[in-house]
């Protein structure tokens, strides 16, 4: 993939893994972050080989001690708690790209599927995708590791 796709359908459809695609919600318990707990996330990309893929997290705050500059606030995108998969008002933190091997990811959906929580509407993920296609802070072999820029 070259770029963020202009027909999410297609792509989904022609090259993504099962179980998981781009614009999925997922929850579950998440070892490597301060405190370890269960974290809702979203799909956002995948390597060309669909080894990996990146997620972004969705927060119920904007921590400003870690967002404090105006470029990671920016990079918050606030989601309303109409969403299904939400309890409250919440926001997606598209500063940084989250990596997890696809393998892994579907061997937990596979045999928990209560794991993934939702889908995204195109319109939110849109926002989303284009956030982190014109980040300033997300290093650029990240963004074309996952198809947001050209390689």
């Amino acid at each position: 993939m070259s770029s963020v796709p202009n027909s999410l359908e297609a792509f989904n459809e022609s090259t993504s893994p099962p179980y998981i695609k781009i614009g999925t919600v997922l929850r579950l318990y998440v070892k490597d972050i301060t405190p370890p707990k269960p974290k809702r996330f979203i799909v956002v990309g995948f390597t060309d080989d669909k080894s990996e893929l990146a997620t972004v997290f969705i927060n119920s705050n904007i921590n400003e001690k870690v967002n404090w500059s105006i470029e990671h606030q920016n990079a918050q995108i606030k989601l309303p708690k109409d969403k299904p998969f939400l309890e409250r008002k919440s926001y997606v933190d598209c500063s940084e790209l989250k990596q997890w091997s696809v393998m892994y990811l579907e061997s937990k959906v596979k045999n928990n599927p209560e794991y993934i929580i939702g889908e995204l509407e195109k319109d939110d993920l849109d926002k989303i995708l284009n956030n982190i296609k014109y980040s300033q802070i997300i290093k650029g072999k990240y963004l074309k590791k996952y198809g947001f820029k050209d390689k």
